[in-house]
């Protein structure tokens, strides 16, 4: 006679990970990244480091 009082077998069942999820749950990932055009504020800052960088090089290179 089988012992119908255990549960079912899990599949799949990895004893160093988490728990499986049961079904109907979605696992939510991170928000849409922000795709808005740079403002010409961001563009400037962006034309400023750059400016600087090269300059930074240029003055190593002729030292």
């Amino acid at each position: 006679m089988a012992d119908d009082s255990r549960p079912p077998p899990h599949r799949n069942r990895d004893p160093y990970g988490t728990p499986p999820l049961p079904d109907g749950d979605q696992v939510h990932g991170e928000p849409p990244p922000n795709l808005a055009p740079p403002t010409a504020r961001q563009k400037l800052t962006a034309l400023l480091v750059v400016v600087i960088v090269v300059a930074a090089v240029v003055i190593g290179a002729l030292r």
